[in-house]
């Protein structure tokens, strides 16, 4: 049988270990089913990339300078602001990918990001991106998608908590896996920082672009 390449896939991966019925579409729901997983497939998606440093969403750019950020933002203690991507989720590296975000000073304030850069024209950078090919996906990552969705939708559904118990026990087994056999195909680089310091900047602590970055959720 194919692999899942599509959003629909996934949700019907979910559906599956709940014991539910397998939906057809997503973008126009129809069911009561297929509009619950509308509603909650892009936000599980966007959550569970945020939440480690994965290697196949990793991403760059050259982002544009906006200007000056006193002209538009309350601080004033950078010389310069930066658009970022519209697929953006989470910084990963400034300039440099192997200088951890620990060793940067900078802000970033809705959309964008602030940064001392000598005012010139583009800041490269390296991020998490929202990736949407289901294509892209590594296996054990499509197991711990379909996996984290369902324990939302189980709750959404009132599947039985032995079901929602056993998702859960393979939930964690998935996202072991898949984090280890990611950070083996870069393995991070961890350095010393300050976590007070870091957290007044908002800087991540002692990270490089392939560092891990710990957020956990539950559903309990």
């Amino acid at each position: 049988m194919a692999r899942p390449a599509s959003a629909v896939a996934i949700c019907n991966l979910s559906l599956d270990l709940l014991k539910e019925s397998a939906i057809t579409i997503i973008t126009a729901p129809v069911t009561k089913t297929e509009a619950l997983c509308a509603r909650w497939y892009d936000l599980m998606r966007q959550a569970i990339l945020e939440a480690h440093n994965w290697n196949f969403a990793l991403t760059s750019a050259d982002i544009a300078r906006g200007g000056d950020p006193a002209d538009t933002f309350a601080s004033s203690d950078y010389t310069d602001y930066y658009a970022l991507p519209n697929n953006y989720l989470k910084l990963r590296a400034i300039a440099d990918p192997t200088v951890p975000l620990g060793r940067r000073t900078f802000e970033i304030q809705g959309r964008s990001l602030l940064y001392s850069y000598d005012e010139s024209v583009t800041l490269p950078i390296w991020y998490t991106k929202d990736e949407t090919d289901v294509a892209k996906y590594p296996a054990l990552f499509i197991k711990l998608f379909s996996e984290e969705l369902a324990l939302v939708l189980g709750k959404k559904i009132t599947a039985r908590p032995s079901i929602l118990k056993d998702i859960k026990e393979d939930r964690n087994e998935s996202r072991r896996l898949a984090r280890a056999i990611d950070g083996q195909i870069r393995p991070p680089k961890r350095y010393e920082s300050s976590r007070i310091v870091n957290a007044g900047l908002n800087v991540a602590s002692a990270q490089t672009v392939a560092g891990d970055y710990e957020f956990d959720f539950d559903y309990d």
